[in-house]
């Protein structure tokens, strides 16, 4: 399954993060990490269980991937 819709989304999440920073758009891990951190504080701010979201985002990914039966 192509997932390009998904990956042009992340890409554009991310440097739409590091220009709210004032930084030149970066794709490593640590704007990975950056943009966790931020999701984070912003879930938090939001009342959103973060965890929550993420267990069900992981359970969503390895569907897509393939990875569940």
């Amino acid at each position: 399954m192509s997932c390009t819709v998904q990956i042009t989304a992340a890409r554009a999440a991310l440097a739409r993060a590091a220009w709210a920073r004032g930084v030149a758009p970066y794709y490593d891990a640590d704007a990975i990490t950056d943009l966790l951190v931020d999701i984070r504080h912003w879930c938090a701010q939001a009342g959103i269980d973060f965890a929550a979201s993420e267990q069900l985002a992981a359970r969503i990914y390895l569907n897509e991937a393939g990875g569940a039966s």
